[in-house]
């Protein structure tokens, strides 16, 4: 029997065998699988249920006459489901490989071709058989996959959750060897997932507070109370083991009164079902005890800092922990997420498991020598992510997809986590010029007015190179990065052109400042420079209003008036365009009755007080260990959200002197309030108040008292740190 080599060309193996009688030609033509892709590998190997065509032609020499064909191979291995003509000298047969295929099998195939030869002269015919084999190597399906990257395409409108996220996924070979000229495919995917919150800490630092008391110092006991954030939801598991006795959520807060400098133990559990579904989980992420437990061995003269703060942090990052009493008392708090099956909060919508999570990538995803990487992106349904942030799980989502196919016998997956941060990419921007409408009495948009603004980081880095960055970190794969980096978008600066208003979309291209050049049109151009924060931690508009309207009114109320001040109170809509400094004068003379329409010129004024509504931007100062951070706020202040300007109340009290004379028939003194918008604009307001006139200095005795028992109880709470600070030295 003749094994014949194999040849690859334009997709045909072929092979060819002769002997005196004839010879056999054969041809293995892969087959197309469900996909519509050549059923081979490059080497010429093949996967279970892969499926080949073996064609043949017999030439047999001009004296035998061909009776039959043969073929035979291994039944347990191969499946022949088609062949047409197969008894004819030009022929086919069509196999499958059967999952029961030995991994890495060689199996060969055999064709005997049938015939004889007529012997004129002796009158006789003899048997002849032409032979031939053929070799199929069948190898097992394990392919290797890496999950290079990991991401969240900053694209579209909405939160985090609503925007697709992207695995790129790198092709390392099949089999033990690696083998890249083996192919891999990707055609199916499973998932779990959950969303987290993590507790509120509007109320932390009054429940880490101790219950600092003279008594209990002086008495060397302590209330020592153990509590818990994050579980929002009634759970019947103990949550908590102190000295060996086992307490439940609904037990908290538990108080001791423990004599002081004494140990205890205690045990906090890690998961917590919400209730019986499963579906609910509370985990514990951290225990916070205030004040924080020191190690009495450790030398106040040579401790380090980095001592220290690993101290604390295995305090902080263990649920089991060893109290020692101080004196005046301990808060301990156990920090727990709130963790829901996202698949349950979508049953809530009406959404099921296979629409919650679609995979927005065509499949399937083919991988070769040639073809290594593919980027699978999948998106949360919109319902659902809607649902998720109605029920406050705005923390985290936590991903596990299983993605692989079933095509090749037993199926091969692999796993690849995702964790998706809440937070957004882009805000809403709503620029509008303002002015007053005298008749109507109401705000309009001046149409007159033309906008141009342009918004640029104003920090050496952007978003783009922090997301850059934080891909690096993931791999230093150049292919993964570069198709990454293909969903970022630029980071320059993005410009808007309006009349009367703008309402557009501003992109996250900035980690926290933005350099704001404002351009409007009005009569003359007005131009506005200013560095400013814009929060995109939520998803509220960010207002920027102009106003270039001077006979808009200025709302001035006056909460309370006597003879020797007043207290203003300036009411500043948005509309007023963002005052800067409001200004308040003493009108010192009149130059006529009719003082209401009077302008600044036209008086006498005296300046009794200038507030500034708006803080220059100071240098952040920060910590040697974050320098690396610092560097690109170098400068700048971290303050809140910048509006460009005040807005809303703010109060003014005015110091009254002898000059605070009255002016009107009505024996009034006047007062000329103004204020200046971040465009330049002033606005103006005269009020009335009353003149001034001598105090009458009489204090109540119950004030006094007050004033007394206020002074006494500073002077205990100074004298009681005193004693602590110095106790401690």
């Amino acid at each position: 029997m003749v094994f014949s080599g194999l040849s690859v060309f334009l997709g045909l193996i072929s092979a060819q065998t002769g002997q005196g009688e004839g010879e056999i030609s054969i041809e293995l033509v892969p087959l197309l699988d469900k996909y519509g892709y050549p059923a081979v590998n490059a080497d010429g190997t093949f996967y279970p249920n892969d499926k080949f065509e073996l064609s043949y032609t017999i030439k047999l020499a001009a004296e035998v006459t061909f009776e039959k064909v043969e073929v035979h191979y291994d039944t347990l291995a191969f499946n022949m489901f088609d062949r047409s003509n197969f008894r004819s000298e030009t022929g086919f047969c069509s196999f499958e490989v059967l999952p029961s295929a030995t991994a890495a099998g060689t199996y060969d195939f055999s064709f005997n071709v049938h015939g004889s030869r007529f012997s004129v002269s002796e009158n006789t015919t003899t048997p002849v058989t032409v032979e031939t084999a053929w070799r199929v190597q069948v190898v097992e399906y394990d392919p290797h996959f890496t999950v290079a990257l990991t991401y969240t395409i900053p694209t579209g409108s909405g939160s985090s959750y609503d925007k697709p996220f992207a695995l790129i996924v790198r092709y390392d070979g099949n089999g033990p060897n690696y083998n890249l000229n083996q192919r891999a495919i990707i055609d199916d995917y499973t998932w779990t997932g959950y969303a987290q919150k993590i507790p509120e800490t509007d109320n932390m630092q009054q429940t880490l507070t101790p219950n600092l008391t003279v008594s209990s110092f002086l008495n060397q006991t302590s209330n020592v109370q153990f509590l818990t954030q994050g579980i929002d939801t009634k759970t019947n598991q103990p949550v908590l083991i102190i000295d060996g006795k086992s307490f439940l959520n609904s037990e908290l807060p538990q108080t001791f009164l423990w004599e002081a400098n004494t140990n205890h133990t205690y045990v906090w559990t890690k998961t917590l079902p919400a209730d019986s579904s499963g579906f609910e989980w509370f985990e514990w992420q951290a225990s916070i005890t205030f004040p924080p437990v020191i190690n009495p061995n450790f030398d106040a003269q040579t401790v380090n800092q980095e001592d220290l703060q690993n101290q604390l942090l295995d305090q902080i990052n263990s649920p089991n922990g060893t109290l020692t009493t101080t004196p005046f008392g301990n808060t301990v708090t156990a920090m727990y997420v709130h963790n829901k099956d996202i698949e349950q909060i979508a049953k809530d919508t009406g959404v099921g498991k296979n629409q919650t999570l679609t995979n927005l990538t065509t499949t399937p995803k083919y991988f070769t020598a040639q073809e290594r990487y593919a980027k699978l992106q999948y998106q949360l349904d919109p319902k659902v992510a809607k649902e998720i942030t109605n029920q406050n799980f705005t923390n985290t989502l936590t991903y596990n997809l299983t993605i692989g196919c079933n095509l090749f016998g037993t199926p091969r997956y692999f796993d690849a986590n995702f964790t998706c941060e809440y937070e957004f990419f882009d805000k809403p921007i709503n620029m509008t010029a303002y002015k007053w409408d005298s008749t109507l009495q109401k705000w309009t948009i001046d149409n007159t007015i033309t906008i141009n603004a342009a918004f640029e980081s104003a920090l050496n880095i952007t978003t783009t190179d922090i997301l850059h960055s934080e891909f690096e970190e993931q791999t230093s794969d150049p292919v993964a990065l570069k198709m990454a980096m293909e969903d970022l978008y630029d980071s320059g600066a993005q410009t808007f052109t309006g009349t009367g208003t703008i309402e557009t979309s501003l992109k996250r291209t900035s980690p926290l400042y933005y350099n704001l050049k404002i351009q409007a049109d009005n009569q003359q151009k007005i131009n506005l420079q200013k560095t400013a924060q814009i929060n995109f931690q939520n998803n509220n508009t960010y207002n920027l209003p102009l106003n270039f309207d001077t006979n808009s009114p200025l709302p001035v109320t006056i909460l309370s008036d006597s003879p020797q001040n007043t207290i203003l109170q300036i009411d500043a809509p948005k509309e007023l365009g963002g005052l800067t400094n409001i200004t308040v004068y003493q009108i010192t003379n009149l130059p006529t009755e009719n003082w209401n329409n009077l302008q600044k010129n036209q008086l006498n004024l005296k300046l009794l007080r200038t507030v500034e509504l708006t803080l220059p931007q100071q240098q952040t100062q920060m910590s040697p260990e974050h320098e690396q951070f610092a560097k690109y706020y170098t400068g700048y202040s971290a303050v809140l959200e910048d509006i460009l300007g005040f807005q809303g109340q703010t109060q003014i009290p005015i110091q009254k002197d002898k000059t605070t004379v009255a002016l009107t028939n009505q024996g009034e003194a006047l007062l000329y309030v103004e204020a200046t918008n971040v465009w330049g604009t002033t606005f103006h307001q005269i009020i009335t108040v009353q003149p001034y006139s001598t105090p009458k200095w009489e204090i109540p005795f119950t004030q006094a008292t007050i004033y007394l028992l206020t002074i006494i109880i500073v002077a205990i709470i100074i004298s009681f740190a005193v004693y602590l600070i110095r106790a401690k030295q």
